[in-house]
């Protein structure tokens, strides 16, 4: 793990042996982030699209590499803390970038006064980074904590229900459906 204090910020990926410039505003991880979720896009329209935060393209013989390079990017070279919880259903989500962000947008504001909307630039890791540190009173870290709560662990009946109430309130919604998918599911 790296140290913010005192360790430079990355600003490129290894691909095939080489550096190559990546874009690392914090605005550019959170559309890649999205784009995983894009039900609309092939899986060859998401790699394209997902290549465009390279400055630099490596060379196309290696273009699985740099998709992995730009995953690790991504997660700060780890699995992801929003996405692994030992109280989480393994099929719930837990936090969408997109879906969730005006509660991301009044925490930051609120807590550590920046305006996500108006700031210039953020590298990504330093987004992040402040997105952990969020207080656990905040709305979105308390959504994140109710969504990963395992209902089955919860002994008390009253307290399972109001729970359940709870999470099915801030649920993330899923997907629609394209005519296409909704054919095939009926076909």
């Amino acid at each position: 793990m790296m140290n913010l204090l005192y360790e430079e910020l990355p600003d490129s990926v290894i691909v095939a042996g080489s550096s190559y410039p990546i874009y690392t505003d914090f605005r550019e991880w959170l559309k890649f982030h999205d784009l995983q979720e894009e039900s609309a896009l092939s899986q060859n329209e998401k790699a394209f699209l997902m290549l465009t935060r390279y400055k630099k393209s490596p060379p196309i013989t290696h273009i699985q590499e740099a998709l992995e390079a730009l995953v690790k990017f991504a997660v700060r070279d780890k699995v992801s803390n929003h996405s692994q919880n030992s109280n989480a259903k393994s099929t719930e989500k837990i936090l969408s970038w997109s879906y969730d962000s005006p509660y991301i947008y009044t925490a930051f504001l609120s807590v550590y006064g920046i305006d996500l909307l108006q700031i210039e630039y953020m590298h990504w890791y330093v987004f992040l980074s402040l997105f952990d540190g969020l207080p656990e009173d905040t709305p979105i870290k308390q959504r994140i904590m109710y969504r990963s709560i395992n209902l089955a662990s919860i002994t008390d009946k009253n307290e399972r229900k109001r729970i359940r109430k709870i999470k099915q309130a801030i649920k993330i919604p899923n997907e629609k459906l394209t005519a296409y998918q909704t054919g095939d599911f009926f076909g």
